[in-house]
C-alpha cells in the first residue's frame, strides 16, 4: 500500500516546459496558487492579470484565462476585468518591480479603492528577468548590476515595505508577508494565499500577499545559500506576518 504525499493540482497544465531558473521559488509559488484555486473550486471561473517580468510565465503553467498586462499595470487591468465581469474571480501575479516600482500608483490606488481582487507579489529584491538590477525592494548594502558597491542609503533611499503600505490602505481586507524558504513557511504561505482569495470571494476588499523569494541566478548563489540569504538578510528587513485581516477585527 502506498500513500500519496504530493498531487499535481488539477488546474496545473500537464507536460509543460519549466521556464523558471533552477532553484527559483516562482515554481513553488505558482504551485501554491494552483492548489488554492483547486481547493476553493475557482479554476473554471478565474481570470489572471499577469505582469511583465519572470512572473508573466504563470500562463505557461495554469489552465485558467490570463491577460498579459503592460508593465506595472496588472492591478489596473485586473480592476477593469473585475468591474466588467464582477462574477469572475480575478487575481494578479506580479514581481516586486512590477508591483511596487513602475506599477506602484496602480497598486496603491487599487487598494485605496478597495477593489475586490487579489494580488500576489513575489519579492526577490531585484529585477530578475532583465539581469539583476536594483529594484524597489533591494535592501541596503545589496550588490546588484546597477549598484555594484551596494545600495547606498543617501543615494538610493530605503527599500519599500510593500505589505505594510498596502495594509495602511482602507480598502485592503487582507495583507500579509510570507516566505518560501522552508516547508513550514511554504505551508503558511499557502494559508495566506487562501485567505487573500477568500476575502475577495466574500466581497470584503483587496487581498494581498507579498512572498519573499530567492533568485539564485542573479544572486549568484546555490539554492540552499539563496534560502539562507532570505532568512539572514531579507527577513530582518521584511518581517513575516499578517499586517491586516478585517475578518479578525
Amino acid at each position: 500500500m502506498t500513500t500519496q504525499v504530493f498531487k499535481i493540482p488539477d488546474s496545473f497544465k500537464k507536460d509543460v516546459r519549466y521556464t523558471f531558473c533552477p532553484g527559483c521559488d516562482h515554481g513553488v509559488a505558482v504551485r501554491l496558487v494552483a492548489e488554492v484555486l483547486d481547493e476553493l473550486g475557482l479554476t473554471q471561473n478565474t481570470i489572471c492579470a499577469a505582469s511583465i517580468g519572470c512572473s508573466v510565465t504563470i500562463y505557461d503553467f495554469l489552465n485558467i484565462d490570463t491577460i498579459e498586462s503592460p508593465h506595472g499595470r496588472a492591478m489596473a487591468v485586473a480592476t477593469g476585468v473585475k468591474r466588467a465581469k464582477p462574477d469572475k474571480f480575478v487575481f494578479t501575479y506580479q514581481g516586486d518591480g512590477d508591483f511596487a516600482s513602475i506599477g506602484l500608483a496602480e497598486s496603491m490606488h487599487a487598494a485605496l479603492r478597495g477593489e475586490k481582487i487579489s494580488a500576489i507579489c513575489i519579492n526577490n529584491t531585484t529585477y530578475g528577468m532583465t539581469g539583476g538590477q536594483l529594484g524597489p525592494t533591494t535592501i541596503l548594502g545589496q550588490v546588484t548590476t546597477t549598484s555594484p558597491t551596494g545600495r547606498n542609503l543617501e543615494y538610493y533611499g530605503y527599500p519599500i515595505k510593500i505589505a505594510e503600505h498596502i495594509a495602511l490602505c482602507d480598502g485592503t481586507a487582507f495583507s500579509a508577508r510570507v516566505s518560501l524558504d522552508t516547508v513550514a513557511n511554504i505551508k503558511k504561505a499557502k494559508q495566506a494565499i487562501k485567505k487573500a482569495f477568500e476575502v475577495q470571494m466574500k466581497g470584503l476588499g483587496l487581498g494581498f500577499v507579498e512572498i519573499l523569494s530567492s533568485c539564485p541566478t542573479n544572486w549568484k548563489m546555490s539554492p540552499d545559500k539563496a534560502h539562507q540569504r532570505v532568512r539572514e538578510e531579507m527577513m530582518p528587513v521584511f518581517n513575516l506576518g499578517i499586517y491586516k485581516d478585517v475578518t479578525q477585527s
